[in-house]
């Protein structure tokens, strides 16, 4: 295959290699996070809103910035200092559970710390992505990037219910930091990749991380799919802030079968980054992504149906939702990467990506305390996840009437970079 010698002469497989680990660790705790709240910390509705909104609250403070941050140096320095940063950071958990020490405050805390580092980290990444590997194979080494979040959706999960079951959530956070240590070293073989001189060299700090909102906000298909984000994250918020409160508690599954309901969002998400980029070549861009747009939220409405019809039908009507949500992700995530790295210049994608991430990731947290507020008071868990799954097909709507609507083909902005500005396998390492 053309394609697969091509990304593997550019180095992407290694960095393909060191995602891999480091996904599938956070997979881990992504599951065993709010269990930990649940089980051992004994959390309700408000604490749990609380703890979803902490993971992205600093977007709020940092989402600009990042961007700057991660143009400003190296790339591959970037990315392994944030994976040994949240190394760091998970570790305190058990440390802190096996002293007696943990609360709920603590676990907000780190929490937050990963959030900060993974900001970075991505607003990195997706500025180091194009520069290896040239705007010709963005689609198909995103569905392989996607892939390897599809490998940590299958087995992290499944993984993290045996461990969890076993060891108790705190302990099962290791293996994430295990995981993150041993990407930061994966990462040591990549071609080094220095930050492309900006336009304006004396620019200050503020100016800088304001260039990238800035160039976001002036192209419309940009701004709709930003807003599109927006909207769909801040339900998706709501929605897994009280998500395991609701299906260990109202639900009754315990954390080994919540594992194999997670392994079913990795099938999904393994089908995703496979078809995607041959969805985008067969229907173009704007249909496709209005319906990855709007599908989790009909996902998202099984998981309330499931209440009062037994443990089977609660297994199979919550495994349904989770393939379909994240298989639809993964599709929206790979075709709306290309369309912007396709448009940004290369010096501008980190920033840019800050960008996007402070409008569509920054209103997370509100949200997520939103969803606290009413699980805990006036609607109850159960409504308050139908009312989220129905702000979920809305987000739909953004794509299929914005200027999205129409596009079939990349379009071709100023991201083009050269063959001769990539970082090849035999470039300067350290």
């Amino acid at each position: 295959m053309p394609t697969f010698t091509e990304l593997r002469e550019t180095g992407f497989f290694r960095l393909w290699t060191g995602e891999t680990l480091s996904l599938a660790g956070s997979q881990i705790t992504y599951f065993a996070t709010p269990l930990i709240a649940v089980l051992v910390l004994d959390a309700g509705s408000w604490e749990m809103g609380l703890l979803g909104a902490a993971g992205s609250a600093a977007t709020l403070l940092f989402g600009l910035s990042a961007g700057v941050w991660a143009d400003s140096f190296e790339r591959r320095r970037v990315l392994q200092f944030c994976n040994a940063a949240r190394a760091l950071a998970l570790t305190a958990v058990p440390v802190l559970w096996l002293t007696d020490l943990l609360t709920v405050w603590a676990l907000l805390a780190v929490t937050f710390a990963v959030g900060a580092f993974s900001l970075l980290f991505d607003s990195a990444m997706s500025a180091y992505l194009p520069r290896l590997v040239g705007r010709k194979q963005l689609d198909d080494a995103h569905s392989w990037m996607e892939g390897s979040s599809a490998v940590g959706d299958v087995a992290g999960p499944g993984l993290a219910g045996v461990l969890v079951q076993v060891l108790g959530a705190p302990l099962a956070i290791l293996v994430d930091a295990v995981s993150h240590a041993g990407s930061a070293l994966a990462l040591r073989g990549l071609p080094k990749a220095d930050p492309t001189p900006p336009e304006e060299p004396l620019e200050k700090r503020f100016r800088a991380a304001s260039a990238g909102l800035k160039l976001l906000m002036r192209d419309p298909l940009q701004r709709s799919l930003a807003l599109a984000a927006a909207h769909f994250n801040f339900f998706t918020s709501m929605f897994y802030a009280l998500y395991v409160l609701y299906v260990v508690k109202t639900l009754d599954l315990s954390p080994a079968l919540l594992g194999v309901l997670g392994a079913a969002g990795g099938v999904g998400a393994l089908l995703g980054s496979a078809a995607a980029a041959r969805i985008s070549r067969r229907f173009g861009y704007g249909l496709p992504l209005a319906f990855a747009y709007a599908a989790p939220g009909v996902a998202g409405l099984l998981v309330p149906l499931a209440e009062g019809r037994g443990t089977a039908t609660a297994l199979v009507l919550v495994g349904l939702s989770q393939f379909g949500w994240v298989l639809a992700v993964v599709v929206n995530l790979v075709l709306s990467e290309s369309i912007k790295q396709a448009l940004v210049p290369g010096h501008m994608l980190g920033r840019v990506t800050g960008s996007v991430r402070f409008v569509s990731w920054g209103v997370e947290p509100f949200g997520a305390l939103l969803a606290g507020a009413l699980g805990a008071g006036p609607l109850g868990l159960r409504t308050t996840l139908v009312v989220s799954a129905a702000g979920l097909l809305a987000s739909g709507l953004w794509p299929l009437l914005g200027p999205a609507g129409k596009l079939r083909t990349l379009p071709a902005g100023d991201g083009r970079t050269p063959d001769a500005d990539r970082p090849r396998v035999a470039a300067e390492r350290e």
